[in-house]
């Protein structure tokens, strides 16, 4: 009895890491650099998600570049609008907030299938690395070779304890097994 709460309280336990996921997700998820050095802007994706300001979340020397260019290079700021209609605004980017949905899935699924459970979290750790990629390459289109798109910290952490949650997952579904080998090992042997 005492192993079936030990069963219990890991299968709860597991939940966890993908818990810890949103709190990851706080961190920046892409860090962009102007000309490999000087780090302009670390949105996280709460922020991308919900919709980023430029004039709010560009440092310097982005910043600057932004308004001298309003003010004195309209066909610049058309090249943007192209990319982004509501320039300096990014629109919200809503499909991100079904990275946060299957985390919270994974942590149920963990609770019930260890196996839905790795399905959830690797399908949203692809989920977010194909967004990061899609970030760089609507900076790619926009025609600044200046600014890079690089993963941030958050991408990093939230993908660690995706990747915990899965090893943990997988100890859930190999160990009834290998119980059952030793148990029927263990009945061989007496007989």
């Amino acid at each position: 009895m005492a192993e079936n709460a030990h069963k219990s309280l890991f299968k709860k336990l597991t939940a966890i890491p993908y818990l810890l996921v949103l709190l990851a997700l706080l961190m920046p998820l892409a860090n962009v650099s102007c000309n490999d050095e000087n780090i302009v802007a670390e949105p996280n994706l709460y922020e991308l998600a919900s919709g980023l300001d430029l004039e709010t979340s560009l440092k310097e020397p982005a910043i600057g570049i932004l308004h001298k260019m309003q003010n004195g290079n309209p066909a610049a700021l058309e090249k943007f609008k192209e990319a982004m209609p509501h320039f300096p605004k990014m629109e919200p980017v809503t499909a991100l907030y079904a990275v946060l949905i299957g985390t919270v899935i994974a942590a149920v699924f963990a609770l019930f299938t260890p196996l839905g459970s790795i399905a959830m979290g690797m399908i949203t750790m692809v989920a977010m690395w194909f967004f990061l990629a899609q970030l760089g390459q609507i900076n790619a289109n926009m025609g600044i070779p200046l600014l890079k798109v690089e993963p941030g910290p958050g991408i990093h952490a939230a993908s660690f304890m995706i990747l915990i949650g899965t090893a943990m997952n997988l100890a859930s579904i190999i160990r009834p097994i290998v119980e059952e080998i030793k148990a029927r090992r263990a009945a061989k042997k007496k007989s």
